[in-house]
C-alpha cells in the first residue's frame, strides 16, 4: 500500500505527480478526473515513483545518521503506550534492548555507541510489533469477515502494507507510531485486497463497506511519515 495525497484543482489541466523529501508523494489532478481514475493513472507510474522515493529515503538516511543520538523516550500511539529508555553500560561488546517493566526499556551492553543502541531499539520494536499487530490483524479479519492465508512483518521505507495474490499480508513494524484508526485502516485496506487485488472501483467500494471514512484517512496518511522518529528510519533495519 503506497500512500499519497490527491489534491483536486480547478486550475490543473492534467495529472501532476510530485515527489519530495518532505511531503513524499503528492498528486494534483483536474476535477474532471474521478479519484479511482487518478489512482489508476498513478499506478502506471509506479516504477518511476518508487525510484524517486528510494532516492529521497537515501538522503534522509544520510541526514539521520549524521548526528546519531540515543532515544530517551518515545510513544507508540497505535497501542496507547509511552516508553522511557534507560541505558546501562556493561562489559558486553554487544547491545540489547529489553522490556524491564511496563513503560520502561533497558538498553545494556556497549551503550556508548549510539548507532548500536538505535539498532537494538529497532529490534525491540520489531518484537513489540509482532506481539501487537499479529493478533490485531486476526481480530480485524474476524470482525469484517475477510480471511488471509499468511501474515508477516517487515520494516519498509515506502509501504505500510501489502497483500500478495496468494493472500499473504505484510505490515510495516513502524505502524506502531501511527494513530490507532490509521493502523486499522491499513489492515482493512490489505484485507480487501484478498478479494480485489487492484485499486479498482470495486475495491474502493469494498473498503468503504468496512471503513466509511476512507477519504479522510487517506488524506491523513499523507503526513504519516512525520510520526516516525529518526532512529527508526536508518539503514539495516530489523525485519521479522
Amino acid at each position: 500500500m503506497l500512500d499519497f495525497d490527491i489534491q483536486f484543482s480547478p486550475r490543473c489541466k492534467s495529472l501532476r505527480i510530485k515527489v519530495s523529501a518532505r511531503q513524499g508523494l503528492v498528486v494534483t489532478a483536474p476535477r474532471s478526473l474521478t479519484r479511482h481514475r487518478v489512482i489508476e493513472l498513478v499506478a502506471t507510474k509506479s516504477e518511476w515513483i518508487a525510484t524517486r522515493l528510494k532516492q529521497f529515503d537515501e538522503v534522509r538516511d544520510v541526514m539521520a545518521e549524521a548526528i546519531p543520538v540515543r532515544p530517551q523516550a518515545f510513544d507508540l500511539p497505535a497501542l496507547g503506550e509511552s516508553w522511557r529508555v534507560e541505558y546501562r553500560e556493561t562489559r558486553s561488546k554487544t547491545v540489547r534492548a529489553r522490556t524491564d517493566c511496563p513503560g520502561r526499556i533497558v538498553v545494556d551492553g556497549a551503550v556508548g555507541d549510539p548507532r548500536a543502541c538505535q539498532a537494538a531499539l529497532r529490534r525491540w520494536l520489531a518484537r513489540r510489533a509482532k506481539e501487537a499487530l499479529e493478533p490485531w490483524m486476526a481480530r480485524t479479519s474476524d470482525q469484517i469477515g475477510l480471511r488471509y492465508k499468511d501474515f508477516a512483518l517487515k520494516s519498509q521505507r515506502t509501504r505500510w502494507g501489502s497483500c500478495t495474490s496468494g493472500g499473504r499480508i505484510t505490515l510495516n513494524c513502524k505502524l506502531l507510531f501511527l494513530p490507532r484508526e490509521i493502523v486499522r485502516y491499513v489492515m482493512v485496506h490489505e484485507l480487501c485486497h484478498t478479494i480485489e487485488p487492484n485499486h479498482s472501483q470495486r475495491f474502493w467500494a469494498l473498503v468503504r463497506q468496512f471503513e466509511p471514512a476512507v477519504d479522510s484517512l487517506n488524506g491523513r496518511m499523507r503526513d504519516s511519515w512525520k510520526y516516525l522518529p529518526g532512529w527508526v528510519q536508518l539503514k539495516h533495519e530489523a525485519e521479522l
